[in-house]
């Protein structure tokens, strides 16, 4: 038996899915899967017979598997103990379950897309293999996301077809999409040639009046050239001349996008793709009627009375499906008056072509989808959207067709505002332009306080929009106070917002927190974070508290467009609790503005707690965490002046006694337990806020940097590390990298504490550029961090705190002066420190060859040899100052293959107790001992 008589490719490592439906198809007509799948197990044999059949079927199904593959595979399933344990390796190997491996398939599977000229059964072929590689791994892909995944990944001349298939009313399966896609292909490939076609844009268009009885194109020769299979009109040589002596200045489009059966569409002597469809060429001219076409790829006119910013060029042939012709011969603008939610509202059709001889007015939905937003069909008509809002634009008319709901405003009704401006109506609008677009207040100004000589108007009246101030003043529209209703119920609304990254990480790795607001009671919860990722488990978390605590279900989750809160964990969470999640509008902060306005309060008082403790950065943490608590049991202007937020929250007044100044001294017990007889009974700690969960004090030890929690201790809240921190020291500054200071236009002045403070405008992330090198390693040595899995001690043991003063945190940013490593040798011996590079390179290059560390063989018939590279590094010493400049020759092991160029390896390792044990057996015995 060989490989050859299975009438298989012997697998490789790739395309192990196509490989392993083959494999079960041979194991199968050999009557030996059903001992490979499992079906039939060595247990389940009663009798010898049985179990020596059993034997030889997997010995026999064994060597059909080894045989079907490559040498370098072997070694997967060499030590198998037989040929159900073989295939179950394999497929752990390939098909592993993974989250990494299901990652994979999943991103290749929505990132496959089919390029120009690719075989559509073939993308088809590719996409399947992809969506059953994924039900093997445990990933299965739904039949609608297998759909919506073939159809977004098709190259654009499919965009009509696409377009047709999403008018349907009825479901899109499968075998519906690709039997359309493969009939769409055939059509296609009997036209002829494609790069004829793709030079011209087409559409598919509607015809009452076919010519009947015409010749067949394959037997009628061209009048143009000579050749048989194409009329005249469609002769590529006539096209290519006419599209070269006749292209319109603006007729440059993306172009070769769509493509369809010539039988079925208008096409163009011009490479552009500004086709249409039309109805009959023979009716009556209906200027005022727009028909909304998908098969449009611009807006086009009959009529030229409505059109503005009107430009001519040379006339452009545009050749019908029954070889009529129309010519374009201008473009321009057209203002249409439509009906929208909000109104009558004017909008403008852009770069319109002119073709008199046109029957009808057709809307592209083309370039609509393009300059403004989607359309969608329904029974009764099709629909717009821009901006949130969506709005009918055509209703359905007979056969099929949509008649446009907009109506075409004439120039002179357009330009009311400057025709009156300039033509005598009223002046004030010529002054507006004259004085450079200068607002109705300062013309009104020069005019009453006389101001000028020579101006000839005595009074300013109000002028229409103006075109110019419009495209360059606009401003955004003014957040307005309590634009949303207050809530009237705990938990009915929660809103959300993430802070972070910080420029130092707490002591245990925290960089982010997440704040969680309810609306009516305004109670803040806080949570630290070490990465965006875990918002869904925090808000998991707090909805569970929240509601517990509440007798109360959380109804609404308002939060920004970040993607922590798009995540797939969330969004199935809210999905099953029934919770709706709100999202504001891309770079609108002040939307979210009860959140941002709660995240600034929180880090502002952290920093005034931090900065008169005198503590670092990295305490932001605990000091977040207790500016939570504190403003919990604070009121607050936005709704509640006589309340504090916890007594909405819990109908219970705070206790307002217990409150201690944050960062303080305070002599803590120490149990009895963790004391000898004549230890001290107490400790010195620092204040570092409320626990959580417990009627207690968190401190940090002084001493040791452990954390403790208790309820016993004597409080100096005169007392801290250094006194009062001088407020000049910029050093000391705690960076947040949060939102601007300027981002509380919504909430800014509803949500503001009850006593003012001071605005901080400090731009703190300006301090990320004042970085220096620093020397003084002593102060870093005490400050390093050294987490303990036994307890929480952060800090080696000092019998002083070493304070944010006395450290310069800007030293945890060292800059490196002598330039970026270069990472191949071209690039080291073009830098500035060639010389260098040059002389690390010699010295290595003279070690290799004085220890000896290479030979030369012969290579191995048809083998390359494996390659190397340079690798450099720059040596620092304890102060960061520049060392030596090393470079190492190092050889491109990857390149080998596990199994073929070698087997196992093994590095041989010495240890201290292995060195300990030699050493002392030679010095018992008087051994000498020699050092290879």
């Amino acid at each position: 038996m060989d490989a050859s008589s299975l009438r298989i490719s012997k697998f490789d490592g790739t395309n192990f899915h196509a490989w392993k439906f083959k494999m079960q198809m041979v194991l199968e007509e050999r009557d030996l899967w059903e001992v490979v799948s499992g079906e039939i197990k060595a247990e389940q044999c009663e009798t010898q017979l049985d179990q020596a059949t059993y034997k030889r079927k997997s010995r026999k199904a064994m060597a059909v598997i080894c045989l079907a593959m490559e040498d370098s595979q072997l070694p997967l399933v060499r030590s198998a103990s037989g040929a159900c344990d073989a295939w179950s390796r394999l497929e752990d190997h390939f098909e592993k379950k993974s989250l990494a491996n299901k990652l994979f398939l999943r991103r290749r599977f929505f990132t496959t897309m089919m390029e120009e000229g690719d075989d559509v059964l073939e993308h088809i072929n590719k996409l399947k293999t992809l969506a059953e590689q994924l039900e093997a791994v445990g990933a299965p892909v739904c039949e609608d996301d297998l759909v919506i995944t073939l159809l977004g990944s098709l190259s654009d001349s499919y965009q009509f077809l696409i377009t047709a298939l999403e008018s349907r009313s009825d479901t899109l399966s499968w075998e519906l999409v690709t039997s359309r896609l493969l009939h769409e292909e055939m059509k296609r490939k009997e036209q002829g040639s494609k790069g004829d076609e793709a030079s011209q844009g087409q559409a598919f268009i509607t015809r009452d009046n076919q010519r009947k009885g015409r010749p067949v194109k394959k037997s009628w020769p061209c009048h143009n050239c000579g050749k048989i299979g194409h009329w005249m009109a469609e002769c590529p040589s006539r096209i290519q001349e006419n599209t070269e002596r006749h292209r319109p200045q603006r007729a440059q489009d993306s172009g070769d996008r769509y493509r369809s059966q010539r039988a079925n569409v208008a096409q163009e002597e011009d490479s552009g793709d500004y086709l249409f469809s039309i109805g009959e060429t023979t009716s009556a001219k209906s200027s005022g009627i727009w028909l909304v076409e998908s098969g449009a790829t611009q807006h086009m006119t009959c009529s030229k009375k409505f059109m503005r910013n009107y430009k001519g060029f040379d006339a452009v042939d545009v050749h019908l499906a029954d070889d009529g012709i129309v010519q374009a011969i201008g473009s321009g603008d057209i203002v249409m008056s439509m009906k929208t939610p909000q109104g009558m509202k004017k909008g403008v059709l852009t770069n319109v072509w002119h073709i008199p001889k046109l029957s009808r007015n057709l809307f592209s939905v083309g370039r609509f989808t393009k300059d403004v937003g989607p359309v969608t069909f329904t029974k009764d008509g099709c629909y717009g959207e821009a901006k949130g809002t969506k709005w009918k634009i055509g209703a359905r008319e007979g056969k099929g067709l949509f008649k446009l709901q907009m109506t075409p405003v004439a120039p002179e009704q357009a330009n009311a505002a400057k025709s009156s401006g300039c033509q005598g109506g009223t002046k004030s609008y010529l002054w507006h332009l004259r004085l450079g677009h200068i607002g109705h207040d300062g013309l009104n100004c020069i005019v009453t306080k006389n101001i000028g000589i020579g101006i000839d108007i005595s009074s300013v009246k109000k002028w229409d929009v103006c075109e110019g101030c419009a495209l360059g003043k606009q401003t955004r529209v003014r957040f307005q106070s309590n634009t949303t209703a207050r809530t009237s119920k705990l938990l009915e609304v929660i809103h959300s917002d993430v802070c972070g990254p910080m420029s130092m990480a707490t002591f245990s790795g925290k960089r982010y927190f997440v704040t969680f607001i309810d609306d009516k009671s305004r109670y803040c919860v806080v949570y630290l974070l070490k990465s965006k990722s875990e918002v869904a488990a925090k808000f998991m978390e707090y909805a569970a508290m929240a509601e517990t605590q509440t007798g109360k279900r959380v109804k609404y989750l308002q939060s920004d467009n970040g993607g922590e809160y798009k995540s797939d964990k969330l969004a199935r969470f809210c999905a099953e609790r029934g919770i709706q999640q709100r999202f504001t509008p891309p770079y609108t902060p002040q939307l979210n503005g009860v959140a941002e306005r709660m995240n600034r309060t929180l880090v502002e008082c952290a920093r005034c707690m931090m900065e008169h403790a005198g503590l670092g950065k990295s305490y932001w943490g605990e000091a977040v965490m207790t500016a939570m608590f504190l403003r919990n049991r604070c009121p607050t202007r936005a709704i509640h002046q006589d309340k504090s937020l916890y007594q909405v929250w819990t109908m219970k007044k705070p206790i307002l006694a217990n409150l201690k100044v944050f960062g303080c001294h305070a002599y803590v017990q120490v149990p009895q337990d963790k004391r000898a007889k004549f230890d001290s009974k107490s400790s010195l700690c620092r204040f570092l806020g409320y626990a959580e969960h417990q009627k207690s004090y968190r401190f940090e030890e002084v001493s040791t940097g452990a954390i403790k929690i208790s309820r016993d201790a004597t409080f100096m809240e005169d007392k801290f590390d250094e006194g009062p921190r001088n407020y000049n020291d910029e050093s000391s500054v705690v960076e947040f990298d949060d939102q601007d200071e300027d981002e509380e236009k919504e909430e800014g002045k509803t949500d503001d504490d009850m006593d003012s403070s001071d605005d901080d405008n400090e731009d703190t992330r300006s301090s990320k550029s004042n970085i220096k090198r620093h020397t003084r390693t002593q102060s870093l040595e005490k400050a390093t961090v050294i987490p303990s899995p036994k307890r929480r001690t952060y800090r080696c043991p000092s019998l002083e705190h070493v304070s944010a003063a006395a450290m310069d945190f800007e030293a945890a940013y060292i800059v490196d002066s002598v330039g970026e490593t270069p990472t191949t040798f071209k690039s080291a011996m073009e830098s500035s420190d060639s010389g260098k590079w040059k002389e690390a390179c010699d010295s290595e290059f003279d070690s290799l060859q004085r220890n000896d560390t290479w030979e030369i063989v012969p290579l191995p018939k048809g083998r390359k040899a494996i390659g190397c590279r340079w690798v450099f590094r720059v040596k620092e010493n304890q102060d960061g100052e520049v060392e030596r400049f090393k470079a190492r020759l190092v050889a491109k092991g990857f390149s080998q293959k596990f199994g073929v160029d070698y087997e196992e390896t093994f590095a041989p390792v010495a240890k201290f107790t292995s060195i300990r044990v030699v050493l002392s057996m030679a010095a018992k015995y008087g051994l000498m001992l020699h050092q290879m």
